[in-house]
């Protein structure tokens, strides 16, 4: 059975953030496509929840990238087959603590 994603708040405005850097300096066909494999990858984490990586200080977490300049990271929650999105960010910022 697939699990649920679910978005904190936190994921939520990274992601935003992403979409706003790229529609202020980039083409529409560059939103376009990060839009589309950000989509295929979570339908690829819906159904293999493991996919990436355990942070190596929160055993709870899992961290790891989307794309080369994108990192992500989330908690399965298994009792709820849920997904919980943490954070979202560019690769090139600094990660929160």
């Amino acid at each position: 059975m697939a699990y649920e994603i679910v978005w904190t708040k936190r994921a939520a405005a990274g992601y935003e953030n992403i979409i706003y850097y790229l529609e202020t300096n980039w083409s529409d066909k560059e939103v376009s496509r990060f839009v589309v494999e950000t989509n295929k990858f979570f339908e690829n984490l819906i159904l293999h929840p493991e996919l990436l990586r355990k942070s190596a200080k929160h055993k709870d977490l899992h961290r790891g990238p989307i794309n080369p300049l994108t990192i992500l990271t989330y908690r399965i929650k298994p009792r709820k087959k849920q997904i919980e999105l943490i954070n979202i960010r560019s690769a090139r910022q600094k990660p929160l603590p």
